[in-house]
């Protein structure tokens, strides 16, 4: 069970490095991915394959606006590695492969999982970000 949040971790911290994170944020950019992939793993499978994405993605953003105002940085520096090991890039090549090899059926069935998968990352990151906006708005007010 610990190798698959390693592997998340080492996937978030690699591309930490190709976008240029900078160098003390590459652990914690790192440790976002692990949060996020474990969160994913530990998610109920009756949730289904995407409910498990989402919750991943939630988890992702969440720690990152964390993270971004204790170490004041933008969001993205956390949030956008911390995704990828979400992203369904592998299932995304398997769905052109179908096509490519003219297995219409299959290939179709693949690019809805394939699009509903990233459609579930990218609203975790929404409904995270706007629940911390709220919070942040009514902060601010109360003062």
């Amino acid at each position: 069970m610990l190798i698959q949040p390693l592997i998340g971790f080492v996937g978030a911290i690699t591309f930490a490095y190709i976008y240029r994170v900078p160098a003390k944020q590459r652990i914690f950019a790192g440790l976002v991915g692990a949060v996020g992939y474990t969160m994913f793993l530990l998610t109920p499978q009756s949730w289904g394959e995407i409910g498990t994405v989402f919750m991943g993605a939630m988890a992702a953003a969440i720690c990152s606006e964390i993270l971004a105002r204790r170490r004041r940085q933008p969001v993205l520096v956390f949030l956008i590695p911390g995704v990828i090991p979400l992203v369904p890039g592998g299932q995304a090549y398997l769905t052109m492969l179908g096509f490519l090899q003219k297995e219409y059926a299959e290939a179709f069935v693949s690019l809805v999982s394939t699009v509903l998968a990233a459609g579930a990352v990218a609203a975790g990151i929404i409904v995270a970000s706007s629940i911390f906006r709220i919070y942040s708005s009514t902060k601010h007010a109360r003062r």
